[in-house]
């Protein structure tokens, strides 16, 4: 009786351990394809399975993650120089993963694992590649759920002789951690980076601790709902050649969170904030946006998506002729579109705030639409019809150092554009200039009734409702409106 119970147990391991890998790996397949399916269906992009060499216990895959052929074809079209189409030609490749697929019940891949799947891989070589390569390992558990971690202490690549010209892609520190639910229908990421530089001909870009945190579920075939948060703590680019740039950007923060208002409709907020943005000698400072959009139909959302898709998608891989790509936009944006304002859709903007030198402006506004009882798009193009419909509201505070701080970057370009050597003038000399012609130009606004002195602040009001226009409480003929 022992030995028949020992024979049954081993009997069994051997179906565990021996058999089970071999139907588990149909399933790991199957399960990696629609993974790839899922990414691709993003338009934009694609993941492609190159290579899949299915073994009884482990398999061999090479996959290649980037631009899906609509963008290339794009991106090949608009090329003009021989180093474009080389970039172009690199950026065909992607990023090319070699993976080792073990299949469970039981793996060992980095320790032991009790899954259905987990895979190992690594960034496909380069010859011009050096440093630590980056390296990812992924599970999928039983019930279907995938973790994925990626991680690359340093990487670079000179891609000089490839395209005939500098060019030098670096980063360090990559951390990267993403779960994908059975259903493949919500997700969880984080991703994180200490530094990324790309030094080309005439051209410096680097971004410092760049953090991203995300999550999102799939409502229906085509729209994904969620919320994230992206910090940069530090962005510069520099240019040498033609048109001279430098531009920088401090403590960069954007959130969103695009969600179900209601069964019928979404609604989406974005706020975003910088400590400083400077772009040449300009210098903004307390940078804030915050604004929402509601009454988002979800239908109408989803046929502008899924239209969209079918485009990128072409099975084909060709590109629309132009003209042919905007008539069938502009079909596909009146479809959606008087759908959606249907709903009597807004976009509400909460802060829109920056200061410059002593200066500081703040504003807030709206724009609704009523949409109530609208039978068709073309009712809009009767101006009357559209503006009895249209609502706009804006709020704009300001002081008299920003007003004095604006009218100076004005007067130093126009200055320096009809060769005056600013730098030979005297400071006070200029500062009085500035002085007397930011007086005058808001003394002539207050006069005009377009904003409210109150000291050394201003303030406008500005409304459009029911046909009329509206500043500051008064009619007033706009200019150009």
């Amino acid at each position: 009786m022992k030995n028949k119970k020992t024979l049954t147990f081993v009997a069994l391991l051997v179906i565990i351990f021996g058999v089970a890998p071999y139907f588990l790996g149909n399933i790991a397949k199957d399960n990696i394809e629609k993974q790839a399916a899922l990414i691709s269906s993003t338009p934009g992009y694609s993941l492609k399975i190159r290579e899949y060499d299915q073994g009884w216990f482990t398999s061999h895959a090479v996959i290649a993650y980037g631009f899906d052929q609509h963008t290339l074809n794009i991106l090949e079209k608009s090329a003009k120089k021989d180093i474009d189409k080389n970039i172009i030609n690199i950026l065909k490749d992607g990023f090319v993963f070699d993976l080792e697929i073990a299949h469970g019940p039981i793996t060992f891949q980095n320790g032991v694992n009790l899954a259905l799947l987990t895979m190992v891989g690594q960034l496909a070589n380069t010859e011009s590649q050096s440093g630590k390569t980056l390296d990812l390992f992924s599970s999928v558990s039983y019930g279907g759920a995938t973790e994925i971690n990626i991680n690359s202490p340093s990487l670079k690549i000179d891609y000089s002789d490839m395209i005939g010209q500098k060019m030098i892609v670096g980063y360090d520190n990559i951390t990267m951690n993403a779960s994908l639910n059975a259903a493949l229908d919500e997700y969880d990421l984080h991703f994180a980076m200490d530094q990324l530089t790309l030094n080309m001909e005439g051209v410096a870009v680097i971004m410092e601790q760049m953090d991203l945190n995300a999550n999102g579920q799939k409502i229906n075939d085509y729209l994904w709902l969620g919320k994230g948060r992206t910090t940069v703590k530090k962005f510069n680019l520099n240019t040498t050649k033609n048109k001279k740039l430098a531009l920088s950007l401090d403590d960069f923060n954007t959130d969103y969170n695009f969600r179900k208002e209601s069964d019928t409709a979404l609604t989406m907020n974005l706020n975003a904030n910088m400590d400083e943005m400077a772009i040449s000698d300009i210098i903004l400072r307390n940078f804030q946006f915050d604004m929402d959009i509601n009454h988002l139909n979800i239908d109408a959302t989803t046929d502008y998506v899924k239209s969209i898709q079918e485009i990128y998608q072409n099975s084909d891989g060709k590109t629309l002729d132009p003209k042919e790509f905007e008539a069938k936009s502009k079909i596909i944006l009146a479809k959606a579109g008087e759908k959606a304002l249907k709903d009597s859709p807004e976009l509400i903007i909460n802060n829109y705030a920056f200061s410059i030198g002593d200066g500081t402006f703040n504003s807030d506004g709206k724009i609704t639409f009523d949409g109530n009882g609208l039978e068709n798009i073309q009712q809009l193009s009767d101006p009357v019809t559209l503006n009895k419909r249209l609502t706009v509201i804006a709020n704009v505070n300001f002081d008299k150092s920003l007003a004095k701080a604006i009218t100076g970057i004005a007067m130093k370009k126009q200055m320096a554009a009809g060769g005056v050597d600013i730098a030979s003038m005297p400071a006070e000399q200029l500062d009085q200039m500035i002085e007397v012609q930011t007086t005058t130009a808001l003394q002539g606004f207050v006069n005009n009734g377009y904003i409210k002195q109150d000291g050394k602040n201003y303030k406008a009001n500005f409304e459009m409702q029911n046909g009329q226009r509206l500043i500051n409480g008064k009619a007033l003929a706009i200019p150009g409106m």
